[in-house]
């Protein structure tokens, strides 16, 4: 079972993660957040230019779970957004450092346009 929860605050939009983020659900995150990082519309300026993914809920992710975090990662960065993962459980944790991906997706620094990090341009 997979859901996601989109709420706003002074601070931007929140993003509930819950159940496994994989194969099967990876294009429902994409397609929640995504309008969340484009410019020019409502809901990136409710998003305060501040998305964060809240995965308190989450099971396992797949490599197609991580795929859209890196997805996601370079369409905030393109659009100025910060994106920031809240609450990583330990298996989450685990992967990205695995992967070697966990200093790209939490850098403290998100809305860089690509500049300033290795391998972004």
């Amino acid at each position: 079972m997979f859901g996601l929860q989109v709420d706003h605050d002074p601070d931007g939009a929140v993003v509930r993660v819950e159940g496994d983020l994989d194969y099967e659900t990876h294009r429902e995150l994409v397609d929640a957040v995504t309008p969340l990082l484009t410019t020019g519309d409502a809901p990136r300026d409710r998003s305060a230019g501040l998305v964060r993914l809240n995965f308190a809920g989450l099971r396992c992710l797949d490599s197609s779970g991580l795929s859209a975090l890196l997805l996601l990662r370079r369409r905030a960065d393109e659009a100025g957004v910060r994106l920031v993962l809240e609450e990583r459980p330990v298996a989450l944790e685990r992967v990205l450092e695995m992967t070697g991906t966990l200093g790209h997706l939490t850098a403290p620094e998100q809305a860089s346009g690509g500049q300033g990090r290795p391998g972004t341009g």
